[in-house]
């Protein structure tokens, strides 16, 4: 899992070259405001907030042998928001699938 890590400050924001728009609006980010918030030696995690359409947007950027590959999404939430939600304990299996029959219950609608 990614951890926060604060002895490598530049690494992350070179990174920030290859997310330069909001995928909502176009807009180029200010990436002076982007957030870092989790850190590994392979990935980066940082969270964007669009000045134009207050649009949030966070991105794990991976450095792999090959180069760099970026994974993204829009989102609801706020900086500190992800945060708190990354801080989190991983879904494990059996709440997935537990999950998944309340979804295929013919009752789960109706609740």
């Amino acid at each position: 899992m990614l951890s926060p890590k604060k002895n490598e400050p530049q690494s992350w924001q070179e990174i920030l070259r290859v997310i330069s728009r909001c995928p909502v609006c176009g807009s180029v980010y200010n990436t002076q405001k982007a957030k870092l918030f989790a850190q590994q030696e392979e990935a980066t995690m940082v969270h964007f907030s669009c000045e134009n359409c207050e649009g949030n947007f966070i991105a794990m950027v991976a450095t792999l042998s090959h180069g760099l590959s970026t994974i993204g999404l829009v989102s609801d939430l706020n900086f500190e928001d992800a945060q708190k939600k990354f801080s989190l304990p991983a879904i494990t299996v059996d709440e997935v699938i537990s999950y998944h029959q309340q979804i295929n219950n013919n009752n789960f609608l109706n609740s």
